[in-house]
């Protein structure tokens, strides 16, 4: 499904308003008119609007060079928007489609639920070598509810979205056409100005601060972290790049926050949260590691002069782990269409919808939050202790590496509230896990060289380059050992990390 990332602004200009001049515009040589079209498009979604609350579009639109299906999910300061063709069935939107939206709309049936027609003419906004750098789209638009006797809207807007140019160019435009008295517009979206206060408004966490209670700093990362595993979720479907990666951090933090802040809410309901969370991160992290591992032997394979590889080594590899890669891939999407995925996902909405406060969620962060990192961070320091006596060493640094994952995950929830303090000890704990992070899939890889060997070796090849590529992994981890003991020296020397906590 070919897609790619949209960021617009839209404006509402009156009725009978002149496109001004935007050559005063930062980089815009020229302003040309390209084209008129007349589009119409119907917009699907679920009968509660869930696809509409998280702020999701679906909709099927005639005309214009972009004819086809579109679906657009928010994604940071913009949306992927992701196109089909048009089909033969006008209102039955396409199996990849239904897909994409199954973390919204939980699998029930999509319907039409708006109507937009719209009268455009676009502009292009030239920069130099006549570069496009936004296009303006001046709409006269008409939107009706089906099957409700309402009078339709209309209304005038105009929409510019980028090309080539940068967010600068929606800053400039917004300073230029306020100058002019055209504001812009409260609502972004055409159909939610046509299905008005039918939308239902989703949860939203206003950012916290050290003097607001402690609840409300959990809330905004759960309310952030749901929003980004539906996101994900629908990368997944749609076979995104690095989408398993991102869903797992999602639930990973989402995870993270619940154990560390476990005391504001009410265990008895939060705490099976918790354990389906850790089912799902684990099943992300089957097909997630063995993509790393796959991707770290072939480089490894790579790296070696070629007189040293010694049979079909990188064949091997590849054919081994793309068999792996498959089944651990097919998991994931069974996991996601299962009942107990769909439970999930529930849960997290009622936590973020009405989420089971103690007592405690009520007090101050400033009082509260500190003592509770404070644990993480003890927490971290015990694992990183253990490692030296531990009889499993790498399963000893394995566990260091989680608790400095948990320890970073938890202390960026409270960056909003303590600036540079939670930041530079949350970098801290990035640099711990993604070191031994990276000692970690050092010993995978040599688990997994080890079967590479035993299957070359009962195929009759020559087992040599993988003893080499296993020994030059017990060297890698070696030294990672060495670098995590200065690493960690220099954080516990730096003891301004942790003074906030006190």
């Amino acid at each position: 499904m070919p897609d790619h990332h949209e960021v617009e602004l839209t404006w509402a200009p009156a009725a009978d308003a002149e496109v001004p001049d935007l050559t005063g515009l930062p980089g815009v040589v020229a302003v040309e008119r390209s084209a008129t079209d007349d589009l119409s498009a119907v917009y699907f979604d679920t009968v509660a609007l869930s696809l509409m609350a998280g702020g999701v579009t679906l909709r099927r639109r005639e005309g214009g060079a972009d004819q086809g299906w579109h679906l657009k999910v928010p994604a940071g300061a913009g949306r992927d928007e992701v196109h089909l063709p048009l089909a033969r069935a006008r209102y039955v939107a396409p199996k990849p489609l239904r897909e994409a939206v199954s973390a919204w709309s939980r699998g029930a049936a999509l319907t039409p639920v708006a109507t937009v027609d719209t009268h455009r003419t676009t502009y292009r906004l030239l920069g130099a070598d006549r570069v496009v750098l936004a296009e303006l789209a001046d709409d006269r638009v008409r939107g009706c509810v089906p099957d409700e006797g309402s009078a339709p809207v209309e209304w005038r807007e105009w929409e510019l979205e980028l090309v080539a140019g940068n967010r600068s160019l929606l800053k400039a435009a917004t300073r230029l056409l306020a100058a002019q008295g055209v504001e812009v517009s409260e609502i972004q979206r055409k159909v939610e100005r046509v299905l008005g206060d039918r939308v239902p408004r989703a949860a939203r966490a206003k950012r916290p601060k050290p003097g607001r209670s402690a609840g409300r700093v959990l809330l905004a990362l759960l309310v952030e972290q749901r929003a980004e595993l539906a996101r994900r979720d629908s990368e997944i479907r749609r076979r995104e790049p690095d989408s398993v990666h991102t869903a797992r951090v999602a639930t990973r933090r989402i995870r993270s926050a619940l154990g560390a802040y476990g005391p504001l809410l009410d265990a008895e309901l939060a705490g099976p949260v918790s354990g389906e969370l850790r089912w799902l991160a684990r099943t992300l992290g089957d097909s997630r590691d063995l993509e790393v591992v796959h991707a770290r032997l072939l480089r490894l394979v790579d790296e070696e002069p070629a007189d040293l590889v010694v049979g079909p080594v990188r064949r091997r590899v590849d054919a081994a782990y793309a068999v792996r890669q498959r089944e651990a891939d097919q998991q994931v999407l069974a996991a996601l269409e299962s009942p107990r995925y769909l439970d999930l996902l529930a849960s997290l909405d009622r936590l973020v919808l009405d989420a089971p406060w103690t007592d405690l969620a009520g007090r101050p962060a400033r009082d509260v939050l500190p003592p509770l990192v404070a644990e993480e961070w003890k927490a971290l320091r015990r694992r990183v202790r253990a490692i030296a006596d531990a009889e499993d060493h790498d399963a000893a640094v394995h566990d260091a590496r989680k608790a400095a994952k948990r320890l970073r995950y938890v202390v960026e929830a409270l960056v909003p509230v303590w600036g540079d303090d939670a930041r530079n000890l949350a970098q801290a704990a990035k640099r711990m896990s993604s070191m031994l992070g990276d000692r970690q899939d050092s010993v995978v890889a040599r688990h997994g060289l080890l079967e590479l060997a035993a299957m070359a070796t009962a195929a009759g090849e020559n087992g040599f380059t993988y003893g080499r590529l296993h020994a030059r992994e017990e060297a890698h981890a070696r030294r990672l050992d060495h670098d995590f003991d200065v690493l960690w020296s220099d954080i516990l020397a730096r003891k301004r990390l942790r003074a906030w906590l006190r």
